[in-house]
């Protein structure tokens, strides 16, 4: 088939968002993957989308990749396995045009392939007669005479050897000459070939060695051409060779710093089972599932049915980086599942954004060779010279200082971590995935700016703020909390009081799962953000720490460490029961409910909710969904749920774990929805709410028992929901419409102008306007008020508040009635979170979306404590909090 492009008027439209998936492919094939196995990535197209689109691109993309896109020193070394080309050939056919067209297309330099070539060789070699070294003699002449042609010293040897002999020696000492530059090098070659050369290849022929296995595959051996063990022996060859050709010849070599691009394979054409298409692709997925393919991309596509051993990407086709970001990720990170199927959107590109970003972007283009290449060979062990020299030198020649650490610092995930003020350093990653962050960074940095002097105490706000590459899209619950924090910031720096004392804020990322928050043994190098504060206690005046956000085994580790250092922690929106137990660190509070308290009310609410009982029956069975790796909160909040549940009725508990990859969400979800529809239940969602849209993404990818029929819906209670959930809950209800959703939260607005809810809500929209205020912001309102409110009672008496005197406040005095956004407030010696913490439960109806108030428990924002919850006849008593007060 000719490479010529198709004319426009017969080729078919670009699918929607195709354009991000090519930028992607791009970055992988110009800068190569860091991942040992890189998988294949095949394209095929949704139902009624065109299904010549993926093949179109493919070829496109080969026109990208080619030398008409600009000079040979800066294109991709490509290979296309067309079948319409190769004409039925096979793998055979199609391995050869590989490895031809890589060394065609090299921008730079000599592409060798001796383990190849080696293995090509054998296949049109004839075996001797007589005992295997007879038979295997005529196999290493061919050999020998292929390396000749690749190894120009040893041909150059040979061509002395026959001229010295024909014109200048004779007798004995022509022989000695020749065994010497001739037969001694070949006689070393056989040895090598027996004893160390190639030994995978004897692995791959179950033989001893490899001319053992040579025999085996050569031209008259037992293994056909045609056999897959030929094929994997030439692929796990090509691909040796290609990892050698990335690594360069030496790690002094300047080849090592030149090519950092992928060799790429194109197949637009994978339908023909016969096919060489189909042929290379099968011979990858079974070579790839047990060794590394680094250097290798390979992107092929289909019309029809795709392979079965092709494995779903999981992307999500309506979100406009869904397929983008998850190609990245597993280019990035590699795949257990060698080949990857990527399904295009039904949808076309209508108005023409993704040709015009493709067609004007420029096209794949490899490192530009630069004449200081070979600085790096011919000075780096001058330099190690020079440094080994500074190390042994005597001390006292070399005065230094300890260098200040960094604040921010990039870790292996990705992410930024570190403390800031807004301005001294960046916490966002760059691009689209680091603009929340970014923007509240900003907001920090102007509230700071505006502090009168410097008289002023300073709080750290400690939580989560980033996710990893590849991680679920809903943003951390932290970002939320942080804005509320800036909300009463603004208002304490803003008010007029006495005793005033100025709030300045600081900004703590410790990265997804807490990972960088403490001192970790294990990697005792990594960034530990904890003992960054603590370095920085006394220039930034800090006096208490707050946030927290999560309830880790990690979290509570860094508060530990805080606590060590006399600085007392208040956090918000952990609720595991290890953070306020008798073995917590003595420093710490919180202002949410602990999972004690949590777990009695979602039981109390499953069992005599009439919501709940139109759903599902009079005794509902609870179908508990909950991560079995996250202890701290999931696993304890189970635990505790399904004690308190045990008296109303029957429960089953399944796992669902939020780290990526760990639990396929579909075959969990169809595990739920079968429980749920033969017992008539209720899902009870304890896992974190993060990965709560991808679990309800999955219930719609699973269909069957997940669809239930139109007009019903399955009835879920978790015990958070995303901020998402909460400010749009009619696009909630839409994307959902197979789901009735409660939530449990720590507040809920009312229409009482003297709520202080109501009020946080204006102060909160003097800051960050349309944007609307919900729970998680209320909890940081209230944390920065709570410490504002110690520091200033002890002004009177001591104008230096050190963080110690805080919590010996807190501890002796104690704050009591205060009327928080999210609730009644009290915390002191006895105390460690609020006793009988306001909980509320709210409904996302089904179909209009509206969000209504179910349960009201606890002391309220009013200040009232009801002692029961509903509307009579249906009315019933209020979970008390028996936990209350867990000492310190």
């Amino acid at each position: 088939m000719s490479n010529a492009p198709v004319p426009p008027d017969l080729a078919p439209r670009y699918p929607r968002w195709s354009d991000r998936l090519i930028r992607q492919l791009d970055t992988f094939a110009a800068t190569r993957s860091r991942a040992e196995k890189v998988p294949a990535l095949l394209l095929s197209r949704a139902d009624g989308g065109d299904v010549r689109a993926p093949a179109f691109m493919v070829r496109e993309y080969e026109h990208r990749m080619s030398r008409r896109r600009g000079t040979p020193h800066f294109q991709v070394p490509h290979a296309v396995v067309d079948d319409a080309e190769l004409g039925g050939g096979g793998f055979l056919a199609a391995v050869d045009r590989v490895a031809l067209r890589f060394q065609l297309t090299m921008p730079s330099g000599r592409l060798r392939l001796p383990a190849f070539h080696t293995c090509r060789a054998v296949l049109d070699a004839e075996r001797g007669a007589g005992d295997s070294q007879a038979q295997q003699q005529p196999i290493v002449d061919a050999l020998y005479a292929v390396l000749l042609k690749r190894r120009k010293t040893l041909s150059a040897c040979a061509g002395l050897a026959d001229f010295l002999g024909r014109n200048f020696l004779t007798g004995w000492l022509q022989g000695l000459v020749a065994a010497l530059i001739v037969g001694f090098p070949k006689l070393c070659y056989r040895f090598y070939l027996r004893h160390w050369g190639l030994r995978w290849v004897a692995d791959e022929a179950n033989a001893t060695c490899f001319l053992d296995a040579a025999l085996a595959f050569c031209q008259d051996g037992e293994l056909e051409r045609s056999d897959p063990r030929v094929a994997r022996i030439l692929l796990r060859a090509l691909l040796t060779d290609l990892r050698k050709a990335t690594r360069g010849r030496s790690w002094l070599s300047h080849l090592w710093a030149r090519r950092r691009w992928s060799f790429v394979i194109l197949i637009p054409e994978t339908d023909d089972p016969d096919g060489p298409g189909r042929a290379f692709l099968g011979t990858f997925e079974e070579l790839a599932g047990d060794h590394p393919s680094r250097p290798l991309l390979v992107l092929a596509a289909c019309e029809g049915q795709p392979p079965d051993y092709a494995a779903p990407l999981g992307a999500d086709p309506d979100r406009p980086n869904g397929i983008a970001d998850k190609v990245f990720t597993f280019l990035d990170e590699g795949s257990d599942e060698p080949v990857r199927l990527i399904t295009l959107p039904a949808e076309d590109d209508a108005e023409g954004t993704a040709k015009t970003k493709i067609h004007t972007h420029w096209g794949v283009m490899a490192r530009r060779d630069h004449p200081l290449d070979w600085l790096r060979p011919s000075t780096l062990p001058l330099m190690a010279a020079v440094a080994a020299g500074i190390l042994l030198a005597p001390p006292y020649l070399w005065p230094t200082e300890p260098p200040a650490s960094a604040s921010c610092v990039t870790v292996s995930t990705g992410e930024r971590v570190g403390i800031t003020d807004g301005s001294q350093c960046d916490l966002a990653v760059p691009g689209s995935r680091g603009k929340e962050l970014r923007t509240l960074e900003q907001q920090v940095a102007k509230e700071n700016a505006q502090l009168p002097g410097d008289r002023y105490r300073t709080l750290v706000f400690l939580a989560p703020l980033s996710l990893q590459n590849g991680v679920y899209d809903d943003p951390p619950i932290g970002l939320q909390i942080l804005r509320g924090a800036i909300a009463q910031q603004h208002k304490l720096n803003t008010g007029v009081r006495q005793n005033k004392m100025p709030i300045r804020l600081l900004i703590a990322n410790t990265g997804q799962y807490f990972q960088y928050g403490a001192h970790s043994t294990a990697a005792p190098k990594q960034a530990d953000v904890a003992q960054m504060i603590i370095n920085r206690r006394e220039r930034d005046r800090i006096a208490a720490v707050i946030g927290i956000t999560q309830s880790r085994p990690e979290s509570l580790k860094a508060v530990g460490e805080l606590n060590q250092a006399k600085i007392p922690v208040i956090a918000n929106g952990v609720s595991g029961s290890i953070m306020v137990g008798p073995h917590s660190p003595e420093r710490y509070f919180q202002i949410s409910a602990p999972n004690g308290r949590i777990a009695q009310v979602l039981a109390d609410f499953v069992h005599q909710a009439p919501a709940v009982r139109r759903l599902t029956s009079r005794k509902p069975h609870a179908v508990v969904v909950y991560d079995p790796t996250d202890t701290a909160f999931s696993t304890d909040l189970m635990k505790l749920f399904v004690s308190a549940y045990r008296r109303y009725g029957a429960t089953d508990e399944i796992e669902y774990t939020e780290k990526p990859g760990a639990t396929r969400p579909e075959d969990i979800a169809r595990s739920v929805c079968r429980r749920v529809a033969a017992t008539h239940g209720i899902v009870v969602y304890l896992a974190r709410s993060g990965v709560l849209p991808g679990f309800l993404d999955a219930m719609q990818r699973a269909g069957g028992q997940c669809q239930p029929p139109q007009g019903t819906t399955i009835p879920m209670i978790a015990e958070s929901s995303p901020i998402d959930f909460q400010l749009h809950p009619q696009q909630t209800a839409r994307a959902y419409p197979y789901m009735t959703l409660f939530y449990e939260t720590p507040n809920a607005p009312t229409t009482d102008s003297r709520d202080p809810y109501a009020q946080f809500a204006q102060d909160f929209a003097s800051v960050f306007g349309a944007r609307s205020a919900d729970a998680d912001a209320a909890g940081g309102f209230d944390t920065v008020g709570v410490v504002s409110k110690v520091i200033e009672n002890l002004l009177p008496a001591d104008d230096d508040t050190q963080p110690n005197n805080i919590y010996l406040w807190l501890t002796a005095h104690g704050v009591s009635q205060y009327p928080g956004a999210s609730g009644v407030l009290q915390l002191d010696g006895t105390n460690k979170y609020p006793p009988n913490k306001a909980v509320f439960i709210r409904e996302i109806t089904q179909p209009r979306g509206i969000t209504t108030t179910l349960l009201s428990c606890g002391v309220l924002p009013d200040q009232r404590d009801p002692a029961t919850w509903g509307s009579p006849p249906d009315s019933f008593p209020c979970p008390r909090d028996d936990t209350a007060a867990t000492s310190s």
